[in-house]
């Protein structure tokens, strides 16, 4: 029987890595970030470097190819969290929709202002400001994070260990125990 996954989806800035790190971390299980592992794997600096390198498809690609191998049976258990538009790709709705998902959200002005105090490198997707941004992948995007997740799980401004205890809860709601001591 495979070690438990739990996989964290929703647009960028909303929180992905941030919780998924501090929940492995409380759990004792591994964590991987989609995209840095990405951008490690590749030679890049970033996930933007990678992007303007290979172009929004071939990072797309790429980004299927590495979630195909981060979706499969391991011995150890382990947080996933995904870069926003991993549920781009029909092929990669199929490998999640029957994992254990869940669906991080935020009012778009927090994820806007997150967005804009970001120093690392996080190119535009459509040339338009940040929370118009937000809006068109949100509407674009929304039926495929249902699909694979559920319901959004919708975090406000609060802190980590509040947004956790939310996590936490929701994780407990919809897959039971989940490794908790």
């Amino acid at each position: 029987m495979s070690a438990p996954l739990l996989i964290f989806v929703g647009l960028r800035c909303v929180g992905k890595s941030t919780l998924g790190y501090a929940l492995a971390k409380g759990l004792g299980w591994g964590f991987v970030d989609l995209d840095t592992q990405l951008a490690d794997r590749h030679g890049a600096d970033s996930v933007g470097d990678l992007l303007e390198e290979r172009g929004l498809e071939g990072f797309r690609d790429l980004e299927q190819e590495l979630l195909a191998e981060l979706v499969q049976p391991r011995d150890t258990p382990m947080v996933l969290a995904t870069g926003g538009g991993v549920v781009e790709r029909g092929v990669n709705r199929k490998r999640l929709q029957d994992l254990a998902c869940v669906w991080l959200d935020a009012p778009m002005d927090l994820l806007a202002q997150r967005l804009e105090s970001d120093a690392s490198n996080r190119p535009s997707l459509t040339g338009k400001a940040p929370s118009d941004e937000f809006e068109e992948l949100r509407r674009r995007r929304a039926p495929w994070y249902e699909q694979v997740a559920g319901p959004a799980l919708e975090l406000g401004e609060s802190g980590t260990e509040a947004a956790l205890d939310l996590v936490r809860a929701h994780v407990r709601a919809r897959f039971g125990h989940f490794g908790e001591q």
